[in-house]
């Protein structure tokens, strides 16, 4: 018998408990523990037997989930020439697109400072100092199911540069923020995974905000890239290289052999599918129930930045959540090896007194 859990809904008081033998327990989760804070501890992970997260190590990765398909990396459609790109006098040599703030990878922060020092046309309600076109406002109105739709992807070729920014810091933890830029035929500067370089399309396909000492040494650079087309094209490669345009053939096997991603059916479904296939080779002895851990989900347990002249402004809220965070995983662990249900009721009082002891 298999159980499976959605990261992003789950509930404190969601387990069957007692819990019997053979009762399989299948966690499948695609999102930073930004609303679920208790998901990065082991104390938690360990009772699981299936996962499928964005680590590679999960059973199922879906590091590569927000990617459509290798041919849009490659496809020149929405590439405009660096040249056509200088002439667009009228837009700032960075863009940003965010109405997600006050994240625990200080966003908000970095950008600000960012633009200190160079100018970035901001969209969205974070930082924002200009408005989308109408057109585009409407898909912004349904994000998840316009992230790639064509009239954005237009948008976002006109930029030289654009700031992909993960809202958490986790191991193999990429999104749309990533690929949406490359496939648009920009330069990603990118804060998110500290593993992102095992799956760029080439070793030189976008910016790492952690080569850089602060922000103002990234604008720098990136005023630097804008003064030499030559330069700024040898992060395109992946367009413009016709006879081996993407070197990385961990990303290409990865693309090859995955089992789901966002445009080829239903990620339940695969995972169900998945979880089905486990189980039956269990009962045939094909394979062994073994536990998760936090390999299965690599995120930092603390808020993690870049180099930066200011302090981020949330810290102490996001250190706060994600220390609370870390006490729910170990009370869970107690009532998982108690083996007795119980409510949520009885997870506040048990919460609430941790917390008066000064144990959280």
């Amino acid at each position: 018998m298999a159980i499976l859990f959605y990261g992003s809904n789950v509930k404190t008081d969601d387990f069957p408990l007692p819990r019997l033998p053979h009762h399989i327990w299948a966690l499948i989760h695609e999102e930073s523990p930004r609303n679920v804070p208790f998901m990065p501890y082991n104390d938690w992970l360990q009772h699981f037997n299936f996962t499928s997260t964005f680590s590679r190590n999960s059973n199922v990765p879906l590091t590569t989930f927000y990617l459509t398909n290798v041919e849009n990396l490659t496809c020149p459609t929405y590439t405009i020439p660096i040249g056509e790109k200088s002439r667009y006098k009228d837009h700032a040599l960075v863009l940003f697109i965010q109405s997600d703030c006050d994240t625990m990878s200080g966003r908000d922060d970095y950008v600000k400072e960012l633009m200190n020092y160079i100018k970035v046309d901001s969209f969205g309600t974070c930082l924002k100092n200009r408005n989308l076109p109408d057109r585009l406002q409407k898909l912004q109105h349904d994000y998840l199911n316009n992230l790639y739709a064509p009239e954005l992807l237009k948008f976002i070729g006109r930029y030289k540069f654009v700031i992909s920014y993960e809202n958490g810091v986790c191991e193999d933890y990429i999104t749309e923020k990533f690929w949406r830029p490359l496939i648009a035929g920009s330069i990603p500067i990118y804060y998110g995974s500290p593993s992102i370089k095992d799956w760029s399309p080439n070793e030189k396909s976008f910016i790492d905000v952690r080569d850089f000492k602060s922000p103002e040494s990234l604008a720098m650079y990136l005023k630097e890239l804008d003064a030499d087309d030559r330069a700024y094209n040898s992060y395109l490669n992946h367009k413009y290289n016709m006879l081996q345009p993407i070197t990385n053939k961990r990303l290409l096997n990865d693309l090859n052999m995955r089992k789901t991603a966002m445009h080829n059916g239903d990620l339940f479904q695969s995972f169900e599918c998945a979880v089905c296939s486990h189980v039956h080779d269990l009962k045939k002895g094909k394979s062994e129930s073994l536990m998760a851990s936090e390999r299965h989900y690599q995120c930092a347990h603390d808020p993690v930045y870049p180099s930066m002249y200011a302090k981020v402004s949330n810290y102490d809220d996001w250190y706060s959540i994600m220390n609370i965070g870390k006490c729910k995983a170990r009370i869970l662990d107690t009532l998982f090896r108690r083996n007795k249900n119980y409510t949520n009721e009885d997870f506040t009082n048990i919460l609430n007194k941790e917390l008066s002891l000064g144990k959280c």
